[in-house]
């Protein structure tokens, strides 16, 4: 729900950024929350699924949501319920959508790769007020999409899809289904396949730019991840974000916004300035469940990272001052 709130929060966040603050009085208007960053696929550009032991797994508890929602519901616009796990995973998915769109009124997204779905967890998110379920899907064939799914089964994604197309027209609800088809070499010629299977079962589809390594794309140096992760990068200009002759990036960012507008927290509660970094425990700005949200915002890490991107003087290593180095963020 768009508020007067959200509007003049709005306008305090570009202010900040626009005037070179990098000590706020704005919150963010968007936040992704990890429920959990348990897997069970094997997806080899993906930090979980390659098992990576830099990181505590966990979930996050229900009451520890709600507590989330509570303290930042005020000028929230956005909720993304997902990033290094499959939210399904945690039980209490569910009701965590449902305080945070039905209770809240806060549009709601989550992103699910939908091999392990229940038939109650269908009929939970076809009532909980979802706005958007993003559907990973790689490939048109099981072929193709065991390739970068790993141990995934493309025929029980689609029955669920359709299980969730069906509970939607029974209760009328307004939750939008999208398959999302991130384009790689290896499933690149079955595009046209795969949009033909989104309008038989009824959802939309979005086909994503891919990335390298995920957390290597951010750590890591772009020349040494286009070498080790060649094979996966598309032949289509469009979907290629690299330039391959002088690898290097296509579009780096030429200024970062995210340490003004949103935040990303972690099933255990770590906060990160965005949801495309890493979740060791070096990178975090602090965690909520152990201070003040506020004590976090305009803690020394997030005002050295603020100063680093506005290119002001500034003593403490972030992420985003790693992100800049890599070619990530280019100014």
């Amino acid at each position: 729900m768009f508020n007067l709130r959200h509007r003049i929060n709005r306008l305090k966040i570009k202010m900040a950024y626009r005037l070179g603050m990098s000590r706020i009085t704005s919150m963010p208007k968007m936040i992704s929350i990890d429920p959990t960053n348990h897997c069970n696929l094997k997806c080899p550009l993906c930090p979980t699924g390659l098992g990576d032991k830099t990181v505590d797994r966990g979930l996050m508890s229900l009451d520890r949501f709600k507590s989330v929602i509570n303290r930042l519901g005020t000028w929230l616009q956005s909720v993304n319920m997902y990033s290094w796990g499959e939210p399904l995973l945690n039980k209490s998915l569910v009701d965590m959508i449902r305080y945070s769109a039905a209770e809240h009124g806060i549009r709601t997204i989550t992103s699910v790769h939908l091999n392990n779905i229940t038939d109650e967890q269908i009929e939970g998110i076809a009532t909980s007020g979802l706005d958007k379920l993003i559907v990973s899907v790689d490939g048109a064939t099981q072929e193709v999409y065991q390739q970068y799914r790993v141990g995934g089964n493309i025929e029980t994604v689609f029955d669920n899809m359709r299980k969730l197309v069906a509970a939607k027209k029974k209760h009328g609800s307004d939750l939008r289904i999208v398959w999302n088809f991130l384009v790689m070499k290896p499933n690149e010629h079955e595009m046209e396949m795969a949009r033909q299977k989104a309008a038989e079962i009824g959802v939309e589809i979005s086909f994503s730019i891919m990335r390298t390594n995920l957390k290597d794309d951010i750590i890591g140096k772009v020349e040494d991840n286009i070498e080790k992760d060649a094979k996966w990068i598309p032949e289509s200009p469009q979907y290629n974000p690299y330039n391959l002759e002088n690898k290097t990036r296509k579009n780096p960012i030429t200024f970062c916004k995210r340490p003004w507008q949103e935040t990303f927290i972690n099933w255990n509660g770590d906060v990160f300035p965005c949801g495309c970094v890493v979740t060791e425990k070096q990178y975090s700005m602090g965690n909520i469940f152990d201070q003040s949200f506020e004590e976090v915002w305009n803690g020394d890490k997030y005002v050295a990272a603020r100063k680093e991107i506005l290119g002001q003087p500034n003593g403490i290593k972030t992420i985003c001052h790693i992100c800049k180095a890599n070619g990530y963020y280019t100014p």
